[in-house]
């Protein structure tokens, strides 16, 4: 019995155990080494157009995408604390509480300003929902985008922003948005189909790798170390107002 075929099972009796009708992710097989889930039907995280979204990391921001994992930016990561073990990462929950957890491995992308960072415990789903990643590049055929950045308690939204190459890149330095420290939060797209979408991860305030050009990257890391999955959103969806 394949993967595939054992997910969807552990889907539905799951669903049937709590009484609900079930809704079957579909399975997106464009990568070889894990198939990644691409949200179909309502998505797994809040719809609402969230403030709450990022979280405290070394010396900037990052954003949580399961319960074990944040994806940030690799320059926020000294490589002295990572090697030390002192990288932890602290937010704010649902209830307004304070919450800091270790994180026990810090994975680099070898040519992105991406880093991962797996927690030592994961994080409940009432305390802080993870966000969809975006599943395909953006290029600049999909015109100026509406993005939405998120740095601790900062919101900044409707940044026109474009697509093309590994980057997103606000070409206008006056409608660049942020602040120190804000390196390694996400950029984002509000959907009225899934929700928020995290297209982006901030390097600086004028462009931002896009989470596209390293989803298997960052889907290989995640499966390799850890059990938890990843929901991914397509572009349709994602440009979905």
């Amino acid at each position: 019995m394949n993967n595939t075929i054992q997910y969807m099972l552990f889907w539905l009796l799951g669903s049937a155990a709590v009484g609900q009708s079930p809704q079957l992710p579909s399975v997106d097989l464009d990568h070889k080494t894990a198939f990644q889930m691409v949200v179909t039907g309502q998505s797994p995280y809040p719809m609402n157009d969230r403030k709450n979204l990022s979280v405290h990391c070394g010396g900037g921001k990052g954003v949580l995408i399961s319960p074990h994992w944040v994806l940030t930016a690799s320059h926020c990561i000294t490589s002295s604390k990572a090697k030390a073990g002192q990288v932890k990462v602290k937010f704010t929950t649902s209830k307004r509480k304070p919450a800091t957890i270790g994180v026990n491995k810090v994975i680099r992308h070898k040519t992105k300003d991406l880093a991962l960072l797996r927690l030592v415990r994961p994080v409940k789903m009432e305390d802080r929902p993870p966000v969809l990643l975006l599943r395909q590049t953006l290029v600049r055929s999909d015109g100026k985008l509406s993005v939405k950045k998120v740095a601790g308690n900062e919101i900044w939204r409707g940044i026109p922003a474009m697509g093309g190459g590994h980057n997103l890149n606000v070409p206008k330095k006056k409608d660049r948005r942020g602040k120190a420290g804000s390196s390694g939060g996400p950029w984002l797209i509000h959907s009225s189909a899934v929700g928020d979408v995290v297209i982006g991860i901030t390097h600086g305030g004028g462009y931002a790798p896009q989470v596209a050009h390293a989803a298997k990257w960052i889907n290989d890391s995640v499966t390799e170390h850890s059990k938890d999955q990843l929901y991914w959103a397509t572009k349709v969806q994602t440009l979905t107002q």
